[in-house]
């Protein structure tokens, strides 16, 4: 097979340029694979407005490389495959459908369903599948620091640290903006305590033994300290608490009502057709 094809993509890409300078509207073709041509106006349209002369020719020379490349593709796949593999209407309109009712049922659920589910909801899907939500790595509440180990008022940081007075960890905040390498306050939201110990310059075994007896570690290497707080800790093959696996059960609960919501307007519309004689089955 012969490939008939044309370029004119170095002129396109200026002239595509001062088109957009000027507000010509006039259209010619800027590329030709076989018989199909490829409009200025088409990649024109393609570019948004606002975009740098640079990443308009680097967004135009892709349009024009995808374009050319589809249409190769077609002629090939026209030329290759029988008549009985290039019929794809049944599979076009079978997808057609498909989209259509995923569509419209897309917006009943939007209409019908509530976007907040009951908070007694989630506490009783809790209670009643706690043994589905055992933690398979520890989790904690926890206060972390790096700090260089050049910082000052080291002394006044452990006392700040270790303190449960909020006018203390005031003080912390305040001299971690400006002091602080890392300074992270899981005190309202459990993490995986995988992720701070991986950060701290010790076995990770010997970091976990260690927690199993005390809340606050100290450490440091040759550049910096390392303090970690656990506020509350949840060990491996515990239950999770609540507010750790909520937004799981918020989803569980949202996919139960919305496969709940499908079957009863599969059963309903099934009603509906047969009361109204809408459906003969022979």
């Amino acid at each position: 097979m012969t490939i008939r094809m044309q370029y004119f993509v170095p002129f396109f890409l200026i002239f595509l340029w001062g088109c957009k300078q000027t507000g010509y509207t006039g259209d010619v073709p800027i590329a030709k694979v076989f018989d199909t041509e490829l409009m200025r106006s088409e990649v024109a349209a393609f570019i948004p407005s606002g975009v740098s002369p640079e990443d308009s020719i680097l967004m135009a020379q892709n349009y024009i490389r995808n374009w050319v490349t589809r249409h190769l593709l077609l002629r090939k796949a026209q030329e290759n495959l029988a008549d009985d593999e290039k019929n794809i209407q049944k599979q076009v309109e079978e997808y057609r459908i498909s989209l259509l009712i995923h569509q419209y049922k897309q917006k009943l659920i939007d209409q019908k369903l509530l976007s907040n589910i009951k908070e007694s909801s989630i506490e009783q899907y809790y209670t009643e599948n706690r043994d589905n939500f055992i933690l398979n790595t520890p989790i904690a509440k926890a206060l972390f620091l790096i700090l260089p180990r050049s910082a000052s008022n080291i002394g006044e940081v452990r006392k700040w640290f270790k303190s449960d007075k909020p006018e203390d960890w005031t003080k912390l905040e305040e001299y971690s903006l400006t002091n602080a390498r890392k300074f992270d306050n899981f005190d309202d939201k459990w993490i995986e305590i995988k992720f701070l110990l991986n950060m701290i310059p010790e076995n990770f075994t010997t970091l976990e033994n260690e927690l199993t007896s005390k809340s606050y570690v100290e450490k440091e290497d040759g550049e910096n300290f390392y303090f970690l707080r656990i506020q509350e800790l949840c060990r491996e093959q515990t239950i999770a608490p609540l507010e750790y696996v909520r937004e799981k059960i918020v989803l569980i609960l949202k996919n139960k009502e919305k496969l709940h919501f499908e079957s009863e307007l599969d059963k309903n519309i099934n009603e509906e057709a047969k009361a109204k004689n809408y459906v003969k089955i022979y």
